[in-house]
């Protein structure tokens, strides 16, 4: 196979997975990861990819995780009939493609949470599984159906999800955090219970749960009762792991105790030393407007999707998609696959790739941290990107991203010349000033929420109560209020006596993109947390921006933050495509795509205009 641990993209019957392969060939036992659904995906993705590499490396045998049919890279969309049972025939596909693709005959499937549940009903099907690693399983389909809508109803009562969500799925699907599980799935999924099964699905199973529930004591009692050696643990560090991905944290000690059980010597790596290979010629996923394919660049460091159209759009840029947050490539709620898709129905390309660190590209060697990841290296990283796409013949690239994607999307804009656009959306800063989420902190939301809620009586309520953190509002609230104060009374002097304040750096960084002629648009939800930073520097709503040609600010109702809503999504990438088409692809065609480099002279003047007049309100 290979002379070193190495994982390779791969794709199998429409699916997207990743190959693990060993330092050697002629493994007899191979291992097929069946993961998670929707946000637990986008969990553990990191965690899940470490464990697959800790399996590789302790026991010698390869390992194939992958992307469901509609979720992930994979083809598809996760309104599409049947996928139940179509998620249940792609892990028996994978594992017949482990078997081809190795030469292994032994199999053990691990699944994680519904992979679990998904990886019983598909070992019953298929036959000859080994064993069975169950980690924290949905055992009864109906309980986790109701856990999916007490997360979504939880979420509908926050600000973002009263202002963004729709109710066109109302009745027809159910879901939490940007994914969702539609009719035909719910009625399939409903009718799971794991303990009426008649029979084991392999010899040897190992549960874990996350807590000392009488479920799974019914379970091990009924394989046990019919012949199956199974054991049961107490899954450490679940609640560490299963969280949001920026704060996920792989649950080494879970994983240990699965390689000993397995019989292969524990003592998962921090971060595994394998290395990536590329991908098989033939490995692509087709879809109705055109083709995807996996690409390993950068000297095999960092792992992409470009997206290809059918009929590409002549001198069209390519679309460069980068992470939020922890988030790997596919974006939250599946963004990124689905404005590549939508983008290459128009004939435009796209490339989404993982930052150093995040996904599956490869850690940087001094820290692993998301700190590391966005402080010091993620501009790099994306730049590679660009230089990626601009050595597969497109001689122009516009970025994208939310969030802290947002932010790397517009340094990368201004660090490569052949950046000609740049969309940020719901950017929480413009300069990198550490993790906006830590574990234990009090979300703070923007300060329109909070002059609404004081006209309602139970948020004072609340607030008196103990359930808000009232301090932490105040103490974000009156930080807010310092630096327009200070913003306001250093503007008339920045440039003139050498005074350096953040909001001047700001200023510059977009007088810089305006100067380069690079087309950028910052979109915000009407309650994003990130108009109050817009406010602060270029007043109510960024309105100081009109007076530049290329930088625009644009406020769009009924997005959240994350875009967790589908209305968020269909309304972001609207607008996104009216972007590139008003001001990208109409602009170049007219010849004025980049506007005329101002001398010095000018750019001081324009700056003195957006400067200290309206720089806060």
């Amino acid at each position: 196979m290979t002379g070193n641990p190495a994982m390779r993209p791969v794709t199998f019957g429409g699916c997207y997975g990743s190959l693990h392969l060993p330092a050697g060939g002629n493994a007899a036992t191979g291992v097929v990861l069946c993961s998670p659904f929707g946000y637990d995906a986008l969990c553990v993705h990191r965690g899940w990819r470490d464990f697959a590499e800790a399996l590789t490396l302790a026991g010698g045998i390869p390992v194939l995780r992958f992307d469901y049919p509609g979720t992930g890279d994979s083809a598809g969309n996760e309104e599409d009939p049947q996928r139940f049972r179509t998620w249940i025939d792609s892990i028996k596909a994978a594992a017949q493609y482990l078997r081809a693709a190795t030469g292994v005959t032994h199999l053990i499937f691990c699944g994680l949470r519904l992979g679990a549940t998904l990886a019983v009903l598909a070992a019953e099907e298929l036959g000859g599984v080994h064993s069975l690693v169950l980690m924290a399983p949905v055992i009864a389909g109906k309980r986790y159906i109701r856990e999916l809508s007490l997360q979504h109803q939880s979420w509908l009562k926050t600000p973002n999800g009263r202002e963004s969500a729709q109710a066109d799925d109302v009745g027809r699907a159910v879901g939490a955090f940007g994914f969702q599980l539609y009719t035909d799935t719910l009625e399939q999924l409903a009718a799971v219970d794991l303990v009426q099964h008649a029979r084991p699905p392999a010899p040897r199973v190992l549960l874990h749960d996350s807590c000392d529930s009488l479920s799974m004591s019914r379970l091990v009692e009924q394989y046990r009762g019919h012949g199956a050696s199974a054991d049961v643990q107490i899954f450490p560090g679940y609640d560490k792991f299963l969280v949001d991905p920026r704060l996920s944290l792989p649950p080494r000690q879970a994983f240990d105790s699965v390689l000993e059980w397995l019989g292969f010597q524990s003592g998962t790596p921090a971060t595994p030393a394998v290395g990536i290979l590329a991908p098989a010629a033939d490995a692509r996923i087709a879809f109705a407007g055109g083709h995807e394919t996996p690409v390993v660049f950068g000297g095999g460091r960092y792992v992409g999707v470009l997206c290809r159209p059918h009929c590409a759009l002549e001198h069209a840029p390519a679309v460069l998609l980068v992470n939020a947050g922890g988030v790997h490539r596919v974006g939250d709620g599946r963004l990124a696959v689905l404005m590549a898709r939508r983008l290459a129905g128009q004939g435009i390309a796209s490339l989404r790739m993982d930052l150093g660190g995040l996904g599956d590209s490869l850690h940087h060697e001094d820290s692993p941290t998301l700190e590391a990841v966005y402080a010091r290296h993620s501009v790099i990283d994306a730049t590679a990107g660009v230089e990626w796409l601009t050595a597969a013949g497109y001689t122009e690239v516009v970025t994208f991203g939310v969030c802290t994607g947002a932010y790397v999307s517009i340094h990368t804009a201004l660090a490569h010349p052949r950046v000609v656009g740049c969309m940020s959306v719901n950017l929480p800063f413009f300069f990198w000033g550490g993790p906006q989420t830590k574990p234990g902190a009090h979300h703070v939301e923007s300060s329109r929420v909070y002059w609404d809620s004081i006209r309602i009586p139970h948020k004072w309520l609340r607030l008196l109560t103990g359930q808000a953190n009232g301090r932490a509002i105040a103490v974000e609230l009156a930080r807010r209020w310092y630096v327009r104060l200070t913003s306001l009374v250093s503007s008339p002097f920045e440039g003139r006596f050498g005074l350096n304040t953040s909001t001047g750096a700001i200023r510059q960084l977009i007088m810089d993109l305006e100067n380069k002629g690079v087309q950028t648009s910052l979109v915000y939800g009407s309650l994003d947390a990130g108009l109050d930073e817009l406010a602060i520097r270029f007043g109510p709503n960024g309105s100081e921006l009109g007076k530049l040609t290329n930088v625009t600010a644009k406020i769009l109702a009924r997005v959240d933050h994350a875009l967790f809503s589908h209305t968020a999504r269909d309304v972001v990438m609207a607008h996104f495509e009216e972007f590139l088409r008003e001001r990208i692809l109409d602009a170049g065609r007219a010849g004025v795509l980049r506007a005329p480099v101002l001398h010095v002279s000018s750019l001081h003047r324009v700056w003195l205009q957006i400067g200290p007049r309206k720089a806060a309100r």
